[in-house]
């Protein structure tokens, strides 16, 4: 079920929700690969600047996947990434 106080049509409804879906997946990814929530850092502006970094290191991962191994998960090129320094770099280079 999905509560809106906004009169949207089905097809409006749908398009909201997965919006938002959206949003929480983005959320997810930084809690669970990036640990945010558990991250001490008590600066506002520092605080933005590694959340714009993680982000940014999403995306990153994202493109290479989607245009080398679509099927693996973030996870694992994360893992490769840690492991092998030539492999950061094709990442990085998007290579």
């Amino acid at each position: 079920y999905y509560i809106s106080s906004r009169n949207l049509s089905p097809e409006e409804l749908l398009h909201h929700a997965r919006m938002e879906w959206t949003v929480e997946t983005m959320h997810w990814i930084l809690d669970v690969h990036f640990r945010e929530d558990f991250c001490r850092i008590q600066d506002k502006e520092v605080q933005k600047n590694f959340n714009m970094l993680r982000k940014a290191a999403i995306n990153l991962i994202k493109q290479f996947r989607n245009s080398h191994t679509p099927k693996s998960p973030l996870s694992h090129i994360m893992l490769n990434c840690l492991i092998d320094p030539d492999y950061l770099f094709d990442v990085f280079c998007g290579e």
